[in-house]
């Protein structure tokens, strides 16, 4: 899963990978090439006067290209080193994704002003039908993937995620299998009995969890939780920090006796905070620019009238 096994046609000792990666790499030479193609179209027609205002939005659009096509090669193995959190894209293919931007953008110009442009809409059409044809029958379906899930959630036994988005300290063959949402252990990590205490879980949603334990001992409560930063833990309404075994990464909650009201919450992280105020951002620059750009036009023709 690491970048520098999945540049384009980057081979290993996996002939599954090899195998996945072949036609990836494939689809992204065949995206690359239709974006270029178009590209030359597209630039032929900025060179007429009528659509010379936007050749700075080719000039953008073909840096973006640029950009897309190097980070997916392996001679750009030193970025994905070394630029912050480009390593969590971990397929350099993902970078097709980007490349499609440019590519719409080119073909709509291609189509729209160029003569033969339905020759080039049927160029197109034909390549999306082969290219989706050839990965229905070639690609890793298996039909028993989501009847599995779904019966898995629905029967509260949960299923695997994968290791490489679980928190750092967690091993998956150190985890129970099909352990109960909440279980009593004894208060200090020894063999002793786990006292006898009484659980209500009143909420169990997939982002909130709200239950209340009554023991008359100190005990440890495992949460069928792993103990990501963005959960929230609190006990009696005061925020609390869980314990979590090296192991295994899971929640572990040291109770007092008594009657304890916890409730866990997954809250929004600074990232994700951050995230969303750039888009948000970003769409308003968006709209500023296109309405700018509106009312410039208009009082240009405005002038020539």
């Amino acid at each position: 899963m690491q970048p520098a096994q999945n540049f384009l046609y980057t081979k290993i000792a996996d002939a599954e990978h090899n195998q996945f990666n072949w036609i990836a790499s494939s689809i992204a030479i065949l995206l690359m090439a239709m974006a270029g193609a178009a590209a030359i179209v597209a630039h032929q027609n900025t060179q007429r006067e009528e659509y010379g205002e936007e050749k700075s939005l080719w000039h953008v659009l073909l840096l973006l290209s640029a950009t897309a096509v190097v980070l997916m090669l392996h001679s750009s193995l030193i970025l994905w080193e070394h630029l912050p959190k480009l390593q969590f894209v971990q397929f350099p293919w993902r970078w097709m994704g980007i490349l499609a931007v440019p590519y719409a953008c080119f073909a709509a110009a291609a189509v729209r002003r160029w003569r033969p442009g339905w020759a080039w809409a049927g160029v197109m059409a034909i390549a999306v039908a082969c290219t989706a044809g050839f990965l229905v029958h070639k690609a890793w379906w298996d039909t028993d993937d989501m009847p599995s899930l779904q019966e898995a959630i629905a029967n509260g036994q949960g299923f695997d995620g994968t290791d490489e988005y679980d928190p750092a300290t967690d091993d998956h063959t150190n985890l129970p299998a099909k352990a109960p949402p909440v279980q009593i252990l004894p208060a200090a990590a020894s063999k002793a009995a786990a006292p006898k205490a009484e659980v209500q879980i009143e909420r169990w949603s997939a982002e909130d969890k709200e239950l209340s334990v009554t023991s008359p001992q100190p005990l440890r409560l495992a949460i069928r939780l792993l103990d990501y930063p963005a959960w929230q833990v609190e006990v009696n309404g005061r925020r609390v920090t869980p314990e979590s075994p090296e192991s295994t990464g899971q929640i572990f909650l040291p109770l007092p006796a008594g009657a304890q009201r916890i409730r866990i919450e997954f809250m929004k992280t600074s990232d994700r905070k951050w995230g969303e105020a750039v888009s948000g951002a970003a769409g308003i620059l968006f709209l500023l620019l296109f309405f700018l750009d509106r009312a410039k036009r208009r009082s240009a023709k405005v002038v020539q009238t």
